[in-house]
């Protein structure tokens, strides 16, 4: 998985991420992140691979957006990769 610089978005702030699956066979990812920053901002976002799951040798982008409705978007957000799971059957 890999994790891209993170943006603002209005009262948000989006994390693209990419995860490429290198095994031999169809898997299903879990990832969590936690967003960070100035203020007290603190939000993890969460998300799963859709049914099919990823063909070996192929990718799928995603935008997971992060929001902290009790404080400010910071102008350099921080992310933590919380969780990074991966299995060859549906959860």
């Amino acid at each position: 998985m890999t994790v891209f610089k993170p943006v603002r978005s209005g009262s948000a702030v989006t994390v693209p991420i990419e995860i490429i699956n290198r095994g031999d066979q169809r898997a299903f990812y879990e990832v969590a992140v936690r967003v960070t920053g100035d203020h007290g901002f603190d939000a993890t976002v969460r998300m799963k691979s859709e049914a099919v799951g990823l063909y070996p040798g192929t990718s799928w982008p995603a935008e997971l957006t992060a929001r902290d409705p009790g404080s400010p978007v910071p102008d350099n957000p921080e992310v933590t990769i919380v969780k990074s799971t991966k299995s060859r059957h549906l959860r």
